[in-house]
């Protein structure tokens, strides 16, 4: 079992071996814990935007999926350093205007994700690439 923490929170990856994913509850729980954990860890006060990610593992690297809608490539960075890889960012958009604007839900401002490997990364070959809103980062195992 490999290990890695994303800021405060310890994120465990392990395998199920005959086990039947309960992926509906799972959704669920997961919705209701992220709510939770973004009340109890926002500043308040300050907007803070988190997007979604994907963290998936195979034998020879951690690949990182980033939604970021709405931002270019070089408005997003990717900080590296020892076991930790940091992506973040600022997406700009348009002001909600109180006499136009009915609904307004999407954030903005700036984000960042940090991840730290318990296991050893190979630093000097991270690989990122972008695609339709789509960050990839590819994190190989050092070996």
């Amino acid at each position: 079992m490999d290990t890695i923490r994303e800021s405060n929170r310890r994120i465990r990856i392990c395998r199920r071996h005959g086990l039947v994913e309960r992926r509906g509850l799972y959704l669920h729980h997961h919705e209701i814990h992220a709510m939770f954990d973004e009340l109890i860890h926002r500043p308040w006060g300050s907007v803070r935007w988190n997007p979604a990610v994907d963290l998936h593992e195979d034998n020879d690297r951690f690949t990182i999926e980033v939604d970021l809608p709405g931002l270019q490539g070089d408005e997003i960075r990717v900080l590296v350093g020892g076991k930790t890889v940091a992506i973040e960012g600022q997406r700009q958009l348009r002001k909600c205007d109180e006499d136009t604007s009915h609904l307004c839900e999407r954030p903005d401002g700036h984000f960042a994700r940090v991840f730290e490997f318990d296991g050893e990364i190979d630093e000097g070959k991270i690989e990122n690439h972008w695609q339709d809103g789509v960050l990839t980062v590819m994190v190989p195992k050092r070996k």
